[in-house]
Parts: C-alpha cells; structure tokens; sequence
C-alpha cells in the first residue's frame, strides 16, 4: 500500500509491504511490530523518556516506510525536519495515523481489533 504524506510543507511517499518488516530489522536492529507494541504500552504514560521513545519509533517507521522512494540515510532523513516537529502534536498525530493505515493497526470506530496470530516455526 501507498500513501503520500506531507509533513512540514513537504510530500513524502511511503509505502508499506512485506520487506518493510525486513528493512527495519536490517537498518535498526529491532523486530517492527515489536517497536510497535511497546508504542501501545507507552501512550499511556506521560513522561519524557517515554515521548523521546514514542518519537524514536515514529520516525525509523516513517524512514522505512519513505526508504524505497530515497537514497538519503537515516540521519540525512532526520536532518530535513526542523525541531520544532517535536512539539506540532498535529503533524505527529498525522504521521502516526498514516503509519496506522499502511500497516494495518488502525482500529475501526474506536473498537479494538483482535490481535493477529503469527504462527512461529
């Protein structure tokens, strides 16, 4: 799936699929929906460590997810926000929720979806 999203003034196209999964693993060294579920533990909490990791994530998915359209590197990508992103909770909102859509963790009206299982060898 595809989806283009603009984040300060700027389109970035992103697209998810199964070697999403692998490229995150091979650039960062963690398992993705790992990342992911320990999104869910923290949203809770309101802490500075915990929103310093919940930015962290956000942005290596995003990366990931922009990878196939550019040959800048992680810290390249990072280097084109301005810091100010970290406090426009609105620009945030948008890129978590564009993340939700491609990989398919977006809840529908509110509900919870079931958990997935994913048979292990």
């Amino acid at each position: 799936m595809e989806k283009t999203l603009v984040i300060q003034g700027r389109e970035y196209r992103l697209k998810s699929s199964l070697f999403s999964i692998i490229s995150y693993k091979n650039t960062f060294g963690t398992e993705l929906f790992s990342d992911i579920s320990v999104l869910d533990k923290l949203t809770n909490k309101e802490d500075l460590t915990t929103l310093s990791t919940i930015i962290d994530v956000i942005f290596k998915i995003t990366f990931i997810l922009h990878k196939p359209f550019t040959n800048q590197s992680y810290d390249e990508f990072l280097g084109g926000f301005d810091f100010s992103i970290l406090s426009d909770v609105k620009e945030l909102e948008a890129i978590a929720n564009t993340i939700a859509e491609l990989l398919g963790t977006v809840k529908d009206k509110g509900e919870e979806q079931p958990k997935k299982e994913i048979p292990h060898p």
